[in-house]
């Protein structure tokens, strides 16, 4: 659905948060050791997803290389959203179709994507695994939705765009990738850690992870009803509302932006 930017860097509790890690982590009665075991347990929850997500990659790569088109129909039917796929009774495609990448940058550019918010996520004391892979089941389905909404609403017109040296209708058109699931993680983890530092690719300046979240989501925004956009600008929407709305309802009592509000308005 489009290309991910973000880099994975690790915080540090104590050498980038100084007494301010510190004071945060203990309020919770984390210590070093349990710091390091709460992070393992959801790394192995962010990998596991990428190890799904690179399986499929594999398997497309196979598909491509060795011109099996029988495994090229499957993928095609199964890890791709459309709307001909979904009027054909295959639903799991909204799930399937947030692990499914062709192009190596693509896939690249989401896992290092997503491996970041999830390195992010696995610093906050008190979020579970369940919480990530809810968070990410649900970012997913949600992108699906929005993106398939869209096209439902351009079917009736039937408008043709030219896309990669194509033309494609609404119903024609398909997408893969897990870039509305890792905007979901990356929504969630801005709520919790506003002021984290990220660094867009090729840039070596940090920002605080709210402003990449916002200039994305102004992005998507803005390109939301262009027609020969490539990217699933409405898929990303829905992911990140999804991930904002996940924290306030689940989250919100681990920190971040709602205990900043909380604290101003007393």
């Amino acid at each position: 659905m489009s290309l991910g930017i973000f880099s994975a860097r690790q915080p540090d509790l104590f050498r980038d948060y100084g007494i301010l890690g510190r004071t945060f982590a203990s309020g919770y009665g984390y210590q070093g050791g349990d710091i390091l075991r709460h992070q393992k347990s959801i790394g192995r929850i962010v990998w596991t997803i990428i190890g799904v997500n690179a399986a499929v990659f594999g398997a497309w790569q196979l598909a491509i290389t060795e011109k099996n088109q029988t495994l090229y129909r499957n993928l095609n039917e199964n890890f791709k959203l459309s709307l001909n796929n979904w009027k054909d009774g295959r639903a799991w495609t909204v799930i399937t179709s947030a692990f499914s990448h062709q192009m190596l940058a693509h896939f690249a550019f989401n896992m290092m994507s997503f491996h970041a918010f999830g390195t992010i996520l696995g610093f906050v004391p008190g979020i579970r695994p369940l919480h990530v892979l809810s968070l990410c089941f649900g970012s997913a389905v949600m992108s699906s939705g929005a993106w398939l909404y869209q096209q439902q609403l351009r079917t009736p017109n039937q408008r043709q765009t030219i896309l990669g040296g194509k033309i494609t209708t609404a119903s024609t058109r398909s997408a893969l990738g897990a870039s509305g699931m890792v905007m979901g993680a990356g929504a969630a983890a801005a709520c919790l850690m506003p002021f984290a530092p990220i660094q867009v690719f090729l840039i070596p300046v940090s920002f605080p992870l709210w402003v990449a979240t916002l200039a994305y989501v102004g992005a998507d925004t803005y390109f939301l009803r262009s027609e020969t956009s490539p990217i699933g600008h409405a898929a990303h929407l829905g992911g990140s509302i999804f991930g904002f709305a996940y924290y306030f309802a689940f989250l919100r009592g681990y920190g971040g932006i709602w205990q900043m509000l909380r604290r101003r308005l007393r």
